[in-house]
C-alpha cells in the first residue's frame, strides 16, 4: 500500500469504474481513428489499473459520445459500432465478453468534452448493477490500484463522501486542491442523493474570462458542483478528502492539436468556474467563506 496507516486488506470488488473515451469525429465517413493514440492514451493505462489491482475493480463503463450533430460524437457504423467500442473489442475481448468492461454509447453528451449528462448515464448503469462506490477516471492519469485501495478503505474509515487523489503539481491551481473527475471515489448513494452531476455543467450558453484565452463557455467542474450541493445540505454532514501529497499521480497531457488547445483552456477557465457554481448555490455567500467552510471538510493524507 502507498501508506503504513492502513493495512493490506483484500476487498470484494465493490468499486465501478468509469471512464469517457472517445475520438472526436472518428468513425464511418468520418477522420481517421488513431490506433496509436488509443494504445497509448487508453489501452495501456487500463491494463496497468487492471494489473495492479486483483480485489477492488469489479468493472469499468466506457462512455462514448455519439451525439447526432455533435462535432466531438464519434460516427456509427452501419454494424451499429464506432471506433472507440470496436477498439476496445480488439484490446479486451475476454473483458468486454465477461462483461468486465462494457462500452456504452451515449446519445446524449452536450458541448462540454467532460460532459455531466455522461457521467449521469454511468452512475446510472453502476446503479442498476447495485455499485456502492463509484471511481471516475480520466485515463491520462496514471493510476495504480494502491491508490484505489488507500482511497477505499480512506473513505470507510472518515466517511468521506469522495476522496481525490493529488496530481503532479497540485500546488499550482486551487482546484487541483480538491478531488476532480480526472480521479475520483465517489460514494455512490451519496452523489445520487444529489440527483448526481448537473447538466449545467454541459454548458449554459455563458461566458467567464479567462487571462489567457479571454471569454470561454461557462462549463465543467461538476466535480466541485456536486461537492458544493452536498456541502448545502445541513441535514447531512460532508466530508471528503484527498490522497497522494507525498506520492502525486503523473499527468499525460501531451495530446497535441485542438484537443491540448481544449485541455489549456479548460485549465485556465476552471478557477473561473469553481466561482461561478460558487455563487450559484451560495448566492448570499462570498466565495472566500463558502472555500474556508468546504476546506474545514477536507482530510488529505
Amino acid at each position: 500500500m502507498i501508506y503504513k496507516i492502513y493495512k493490506k486488506v483484500i476487498i470484494l470488488k465493490v468499486v465501478t469504474c468509469i471512464v469517457r473515451s472517445f475520438q472526436a469525429g472518428t468513425g464511418e465517413n468520418g477522420k481517421l481513428f488513431d490506433e496509436y493514440l488509443f494504445e497509448k492514451k487508453v489501452q495501456n493505462p487500463i491494463r496497468r489499473l487492471f494489473q495492479t489491482t486483483k480485489t477492488v475493480i469489479g468493472d469499468l463503463i466506457i462512455l462514448v459520445n455519439t451525439e447526432i450533430g455533435n462535432p466531438l460524437a464519434e460516427i456509427i457504423d452501419s454494424n451499429g459500432k464506432t471506433p472507440t467500442q470496436i477498439a476496445f473489442e480488439k484490446s479486451f475481448p475476454n473483458e468486454i465478453t465477461s462483461g468486465k468492461i462494457v462500452v456504452h454509447l451515449c446519445k446524449k453528451w452536450g458541448d462540454n468534452p467532460g460532459s455531466a449528462t455522461a457521467l449521469n448515464t454511468g452512475l446510472e448503469i453502476a446503479n442498476n448493477n447495485n455499485a456502492k462506490w463509484v471511481l471516475i477516471w480520466s485515463p491520462e492519469i496514471d493510476l495504480d490500484g494502491d491508490y484505489v485501495e488507500t482511497a477505499l478503505e480512506y473513505a470507510k474509515e472518515k466517511n468521506l463522501a469522495v476522496v481525490g487523489v493529488l496530481r503532479e503539481r497540485h500546488w499550482e491551481r486551487p482546484q487541483w486542491k480538491v478531488p476532480q473527475n480526472t480521479v475520483a471515489l465517489w460514494n455512490l448513494k451519496t452523489l445520487l442523493s444529489v440527483k448526481g452531476f448537473s447538466e449545467s455543467c454541459n454548458g449554459v450558453g455563458k461566458k467567464v474570462l479567462t487571462k489567457e484565452f479571454g471569454e470561454v463557455p461557462l462549463a465543467g467542474m461538476e466535480d466541485f458542483h456536486a461537492m458544493l450541493k452536498l456541502l448545502s445540505n445541513d441535514n447531512d454532514p460532508f466530508n471528503w478528502g484527498v490522497i497522494g501529497r507525498k506520492k502525486p499521480l503523473k499527468w499525460n497531457v501531451d495530446f497535441g492539436g485542438e484537443r491540448e488547445r481544449r485541455h489549456l483552456e479548460k485549465v485556465a477557465r476552471q478557477y473561473a468556474v469553481m466561482e461561478a457554481w460558487a455563487n450559484e448555490i451560495f448566492p448570499n455567500i462570498q466565495f472566500e467563506k463558502i472555500m474556508d467552510n468546504l476546506f474545514s471538510c477536507g482530510c488529505e493524507i
